[in-house]
């Protein structure tokens, strides 16, 4: 019932509003078929932060790290990403970031260490 409202652009991350719902397309790691889920997502500088407090039981996330390639819905539209996976004893990538996002993730790298989160961060492909 949440999914279609978030495809269609409800809850989006904004500019106003940085965090919001979106819906990543993951591809499974054994089925190698598209799916859907619902996640909270942060907008910094066009790239988007996702995570779960499920650590690495988190089925998305698991797809992640098997295949990193993912499209998610914000604002009606679907957009292809690249995902870099941060995670306990993972050094946390911020090269090539626009400054805000990294700030950012440099942040949510003490949860990661602190509080055992995972987060991916959502790059855009153009």
């Amino acid at each position: 019932m949440v999914e279609p409202l978030v495809r269609a652009g409800c809850f989006s991350p904004n500019l106003f509003a940085p965090t919001g719902l979106i819906v990543l397309e993951t591809t499974g790691r054994r089925s190698g078929k598209p799916h859907h889920t619902p996640v909270l997502a942060m907008l910094m500088d066009g790239h988007l932060i996702v995570r779960t407090f499920r650590g690495e039981r988190s089925e998305w996330f698991k797809n992640l790290r098997k295949n990193p390639d993912v499209a998610y819905w914000t604002r009606g539209e679907k957009k292809a990403a690249r995902a870099v996976i941060h995670a306990p004893g993972e050094e946390c990538q911020i090269e090539g970031l626009p400054a805000a996002a990294a700030l950012g993730i440099t942040a949510a790298a003490t949860a990661v260490r602190m509080l055992g989160w995972r987060f991916a961060v959502l790059a855009p492909q153009n």
